[in-house]
């Protein structure tokens, strides 16, 4: 199964245990027409159906399957507090410095699943989404590429997942480097089948 942090693409991969994780995150939503038999999501109601002008937080999975499209949209959908203005002011502030993890370990994919719920704030989104990784990029790479002077983990914990995997390109990339400049970069190693290959022939004998 695919570990890897979220594409960010509005198309979830639902293969992806982080995908999976991401789209059950809560949204806050407010539902436009009255929806027969479906009160016990709303377990406090106690009511059968939900009524029209009905608050309540659903899922990312199912908020885009009741909100994002226009045809037959059922609920509006708010702006997720991490990415509505009094913070988008903060990552323009100093973005390098914020503490990305806990605004949301999925921040950048949860952040573009934000932008086809509100038209008037999308762009002011998505321009921060980028501005945000274009302002955090150079040190996340200075500190995976030094990462042997200081603790790695430390630095780690502020960032999200894909953010934590260009972090660890980095660090793979720092070894790399320095097996190449004490020459066992192009060490010639047998491979595992190989490896297995011999240990069947001996078994045998």
């Amino acid at each position: 199964m695919d570990c890897a942090p979220p594409s960010g693409s509005l198309k979830q991969n639902y293969f992806s245990i982080d995908d999976i994780l991401m789209s059950s995150e809560k949204v806050p939503c407010s539902f436009l027409l009255p929806v027969f038999g479906l009160g016990f999501l709303d377990p406090g109601s106690g009511k059968k159906d939900i009524t029209e002008g009905t608050k309540m937080d659903l899922p990312l999975w199912l908020a885009s399957s009741l909100g994002a499209n226009p045809k037959r949209k059922l609920v509006s959908v708010e702006i997720t507090k991490p990415y509505r203005e009094v913070y988008r002011e903060i990552l323009k502030a100093d973005a390098s410095v914020v503490d990305l993890h806990k605004l949301g370990p999925y921040y950048y994919a949860m952040g573009q699943q934000m932008l086809v719920f509100n038209a008037d704030e999308s762009v002011f989104v998505a321009r921060s989404l980028v501005q945000a990784f274009a302002d955090r990029f150079r040190r996340i790479m200075d500190w995976s590429t030094n990462a042997f002077k200081f603790d790695s983990n430390r630095h780690k914990e502020k960032l999200d997942e894909v953010e934590r995997n260009l972090f660890e390109v980095g660090q793979k990339s720092l070894h790399s480097h320095m097996k190449w400049e004490v020459g066992t970069s192009h060490k010639l190693t047998a491979s595992e089948m190989v490896i297995r290959h011999r240990k069947r022939k001996r078994d045998a004998e």
